[in-house]
């Protein structure tokens, strides 16, 4: 049992090993310099990085919006979304971040969080814009590093409230 724990153990170190030596050896990477989850790595620019996210004691694994053209597109690249699925903007400095729904096929929460990772603002419930007229802005009132776009409803069912502390961790 314990050769077989060593031997999982050796796996696990050595394909987390594998993913960052892909990261910082894609020479197509985007390199960010901000003290955040991504300081130190190079992002690729022709896939999404995921992130374990917790949020009082519940995780999802969200995609990692980090290029321009990730974050522009953001979730409208979806159909749909599991209440365990979500979508981690990483931005490289904190300052207000603007979102709306353009484009969009079903409605969210967004979550804006500091450097430390706790919520600093939230914008529940908000629907898709109309094909034609008006898309509304939804800007925070704090700095934020970080935005969470999760399943509508996502605050309340987890008790999400200004304050609550997040953490993640890259998966790869």
């Amino acid at each position: 049992m314990i050769l077989v724990s060593a031997i999982i153990a050796s796996a696990l170190v050595a394909s987390i090993a594998g993913i960052s030596l892909f990261i910082m050896g894609n020479s197509s990477a985007i390199h960010t310099d901000s003290h955040n989850l991504l300081n130190g790595i190079s992002i690729p620019a022709n896939r999404y990085l995921k992130a374990v996210v917790s949020v009082n004691d519940f995780k999802l694994i969200a995609d990692l919006a980090l290029t321009q053209d990730q974050q522009t597109k953001g979730l409208a690249i979806k159909n749909h979304m599991n209440e365990s699925e979500g979508m981690l903007f990483v931005f490289q400095h904190p300052s207000i971040q603007s979102f709306w729904m353009k484009d969009m096929n079903f409605p969210i929460d967004i979550i804006w969080l500091d450097a430390n990772r706790s919520v600093v603002y939230i914008a529940p419930n908000l629907q898709p814009c109309p094909s034609q007229g008006n898309c509304p802005g939804y800007v925070p009132n704090k700095d934020s590093l970080y935005v969470l776009e999760a399943t509508a409803g996502f605050s309340h069912r987890h008790n999400v409230t200004v304050g609550t502390k997040t953490n993640f961790q890259l998966v790869g």
